[in-house]
């Protein structure tokens, strides 16, 4: 299973995750293929990707409050 467009705009849904186009662009180039010779659960990818949104938020608002 791999990461669509459609994917990250139901996870932008409001409430859900903090998405802006730098991430939208790092998640689908991370996990808009398959990592041969696995493949993603569904599980698996969306775990993967909620994590990477948090350290990217995380990160984020770290550099933000450092200015």
């Amino acid at each position: 299973m791999t990461l669509t467009k459609g994917m990250v705009d139901r996870l932008r849904f409001p409430g859900r995750m903090d998405i802006d186009s730098e991430l939208e662009d790092q998640l689908l180039r991370r996990f808009g293929t398959e990592p041969h010779p696995e493949e993603y659960s569904e599980q698996d990818l969306q775990e993967q990707v909620r994590k990477y949104v948090t350290i990217y938020n995380q990160e984020r608002q770290t550099v933000s409050q450092d200015f």
